[in-house]
């Protein structure tokens, strides 16, 4: 899960860049398909990011709760360590935007700073949005692995998948027109959201409830060119999605994409690569766009070249991250200190309870 979430961020930040046809001189779009940059094409299978760090989820919250240690209060200390390193980054950024005189955007009013706070509006960094749909999945997750266990596996693909379309029609139609009230019209924003993200999280649940990457290993493991076939096999969903280049197919390239992908044996260097870039995803995810889009356009695409700025971005975002971890462990650090005495405690004090009542013969 890891890697996944490695390769999740690279295609994050590879979509954001570069997927559009409409450079306006940015970066040099050489090569070109019938007037397209190439590396258009490349970018666009990049919207498996968010599928894959919802399959990922998914797949990791069902085990938990498998061991039993899945619970409303564990799900809370988990949220409450992201918002954490979110506010983190809200905060030092906003005051970069300030003292770089764009007061008016950052922080702007006080009612934007406060939305922004509490995750209720994503208008400082548009890749905020999956942060409030990922946190309502986690809550929601123990009732969701309930019924992951309960249901049988195709009942619940189905209809994870008619929640997925009706939600993607809303999402892109905006069928349900609520705009003249803002707060009904937020609320159904958030529940289109997870409707569209419902789907690769129950199925990264199913692949952990059901060994399916087991048993697709046990069944192509022994295969003579079962690398060949992974490579090709990704290579055709780039190109399937380069003639179909609706999102509406993104959770089943994505899920597809992890199969061939972690069926690939690769290199240790290749997978501490991505562990090492799993392990700063939260910071990339968080900043990458303030750096390309917000403050810093000019200095992420001197460098001219689609690699170069990619790799270029990648550092600057990797830079940050040691700077936001400068001050988001020894937080996280205290906050998990504070946890354990506070567990200590309880067992301490239910062990005098209990100590006290055999004392009394209670």
């Amino acid at each position: 899960m890891n890697v996944l979430k490695g390769i999740a961020i690279l295609f994050m930040v590879i979509l954001h860049l570069f997927c559009t046809k409409e450079v306006n001189g940015l970066y040099e779009t050489f090569p070109t398909i019938d007037g397209v940059p190439f590396v258009y094409y490349l970018a666009l299978f990049g919207d498996a990011c968010v599928p894959i760090y919802c399959f990922a989820s998914g797949y990791g919250l069902f085990l938990i709760y498998n061991s039993g240690k899945l619970s409303i209060k564990n799900n809370f200390n988990r949220i409450f360590r992201l918002l954490i390193n979110f506010w983190i980054v809200l905060i030092l950024f906003v005051l970069i935007g300030y003292i770089a005189g764009k007061g008016a955007l950052y922080p702007g009013s006080t009612v934007k700073f406060i939305k922004n706070f509490f995750i209720l509006s994503s208008s400082y960094n548009g890749a905020w949005w999956f942060l409030q749909t990922y946190v309502i999945l986690v809550l929601l997750s123990p009732s969701l692995m309930k019924i992951v266990s309960k249901y049988h596996s195709i009942f619940l693909i189905i209809c994870t998948g008619l929640i997925y379309l009706l939600s993607y029609v809303e999402r892109i139609k905006n069928i349900v027109d609520l705009s003249d009230f803002p707060l009904l019209n937020s609320f159904m924003h958030a529940i289109v959201l997870v409707g569209t993200s419902l789907l690769p999280f129950i199925v990264g649940s199913l692949f952990a409830k059901e060994r399916i990457y087991s048993k697709i290993y046990n069944l192509v493991n022994k295969l003579r060119f079962k690398n060949i076939i992974c490579i090709f096999g990704i290579l055709c969903l780039v190109l399937l999605h380069s003639f179909y280049q609706s999102m509406i197919i993104a959770p089943i390239t994505a899920i597809l994409f992890i199969c061939f992908f972690s069926l690939l044996n690769k290199s240790v260097q290749i997978q501490m690569l991505l562990k090492y870039l799993s392990a700063h995803s939260t910071n990339i995810w968080l900043t990458h766009m303030f750096f390309y889009m917000n403050f810093f356009p000019s200095l992420v695409f001197y460098p001219r070249y689609p690699l170069l700025i990619f790799v270029w971005l990648i550092i600057l975002c990797l830079i940050s991250s040691y700077i936001i971890n400068l001050i988001n462990n020894p937080i996280i650090q205290l906050y998990n200190q504070k946890l354990a005495t506070l567990k200590n405690r309880r067992i301490n004090l239910n062990s005098a309870t209990a100590n006290a009542k055999d004392e009394f013969g209670v």
